[in-house]
């Protein structure tokens, strides 16, 4: 008697004891099939093999979707005979929130999605060949199951601009990356989005090319993000690679440069220690001409490099500063003024490297972790006066979507600036210039034009 004489044997036996009352099977031993299946008669199993290679995934476009797939052998050689019409594949989705969901396939499926999935969470599959029977469900197979833990928040296109206070609290580890007390500062947000390493709103026009710095060399637009409140252990544990970011235009088209592309991590590298102490490089503002506490554009610059409009208010942009009649305004108005580096006074020279003293807070003492991934995209990716939808979110080493997705929407309004020749030149973290200096003089930039770029964030 070959095995599939065997098997049919089996099969037709345990539908007869379900039949007459005679089976009173005991419940499966897998996690989601314990309260609706149970295990067949005399613990009857067609082994691994039938089905094998349950894979899930989050799909990449519907974050709330998740695949499922799997490999078969050819259901016409598993033997089961006139039980054929009543056997399927049940495949069950848990993802934590109480009430696991259950699809009933024909035995030729090969995968399927669910939708509505819970994100954020950890989602366990789990899958079976079950026989249909009048006094149940039967388990004819082992339990298929796999997980996909998708536990990361989601990332953030901005963080908090934060003003450096005195240093009394310094040897109480208040603030101990710059070893200087520290506050955030109200409404005050840092977008990562903008044409420079410090994601400022300008890139050269009509400026020579030999006396315009910009960093990177060829100008990019560079998106940033920050993760989560997780620590990196924590992204380890679910195989962290890197954040995706998508970008679509107002019509709902993929932009080419923009679709799908992974992010490179960012590092502007350490200060020098203090004390023993390494720390990160931020993302200063240096050069303010009055304490920037009140968001008042009338009296202070607003600490912000992106106008944010939520619902019928909207906050002052960073760009728009206002002319205080000191060397150490930007001029023209419009221009950012954040600096990568360890400088954060006036002159932008002075690394904060001891304890003693008070930071002087008239000089802008003011900074903004940078993000912890960046991609740069062609200089023109994104046209004036068009709105934006930019997503992202975080994959493993397989490209599963490990994170919720984050949504920024934002509209970039182009405008040329035109610098007025010897005595009103562009000021920034990477080039330099002296009013009223003799053209040719100095390495400033302060003949031709640039394109700044007004970015409004839509709520």
């Amino acid at each position: 008697m070959n095995s599939s004489t065997v098997r049919i044997g089996l099969l037709g036996l345990v539908a007869l004891l379900a039949l007459t009352g005679l089976g009173g099977g005991t419940r499966a031993a897998g996690d989601l099939f314990d309260d609706a299946y149970y295990d067949c008669p005399h613990r009857i199993r067609m082994r691994a093999g039938e089905i094998a290679n349950l894979a899930v995934a989050r799909d990449a476009d519907d974050e709330d979707h998740v695949n499922v797939s799997w490999t078969t052998t050819d259901p016409a050689t598993w033997g089961l005979g006139p039980n054929t019409y009543r056997t399927s594949l049940v495949v069950i989705l848990d993802d934590n929130d109480g009430d696991p969901e259950a699809k009933t396939l024909s035995l030729g499926t090969k995968k399927t999605t669910f939708e509505g999935v819970n994100t954020g969470t950890k989602v366990t599959v789990e899958m079976a060949i079950v026989v249909d029977t009048a006094a149940g469900n039967y388990l004819i197979s082992d339990i298929q199951r796999t997980s996909i833990n998708q536990s990361l928040t989601e990332p953030s296109f901005s963080g908090n601009w934060h003003h450096m206070l005195s240093d009394s609290d310094a040897d109480a580890g208040v603030a101990a990356e710059f070893l200087h007390n520290s506050e955030p500062i109200t409404n005050g947000m840092m977008y990562y989005i903008g044409y420079n390493e410090n994601f400022a709103n300008y890139r050269a026009g009509t400026t020579n090319p030999a006396s315009y710095t910009h960093r990177p060399s060829t100008p990019r637009l560079r998106i940033g993000l920050a993760h989560g409140k997780e620590t990196d252990g924590a992204r380890d544990d679910v195989g962290f690679d890197a954040y995706i970011i998508r970008i679509e235009d107002s019509d709902g088209d993929v932009v080419p440069q923009g679709d799908d592309v992974a992010t490179v991590a960012t590092n502007y590298g350490t200060m020098p220690a203090v004390d023993n102490k390494v720390v990160a490089k931020k993302l200063f503002v240096y050069g303010l001409a009055s304490q920037p506490t009140v968001m008042d554009k009338k009296t202070d610059p607003a600490l912000q490099n992106v106008r944010i409009v939520d619902g019928s208010r909207i906050t002052v942009g960073m760009h728009l500063t206002e002319d205080r009649g000191t060397n150490t305004d930007v001029t023209p108005t419009s221009l950012s003024i954040v600096k990568v580096g360890v400088s954060a006074v006036a002159d932008g020279t002075s690394a904060i490297e001891t304890r003693t003293g008070t930071p002087p807070q008239t000089e802008g003492h003011v900074y903004a972790n940078p993000p912890a991934e960046h991609r740069d995209f062609p200089i023109d990716t994104l046209s004036s006066d068009v709105t934006y939808k930019i997503t992202a979110w975080a994959i493993n080493k397989d490209d599963e979507v490990i994170s919720p997705v984050t949504t920024l929407k934002v509209r970039p309004i182009d405008k040329t600036v035109t610098l007025g020749g010897e005595t009103a030149g562009l000021k920034d973290y990477l080039n330099t210039t002296t009013p009223n200096a003799t053209a040719g003089s100095e390495a400033g930039v302060y003949q031709g034009t640039l394109i700044v770029t007004e970015f409004t964030v839509l709520k």
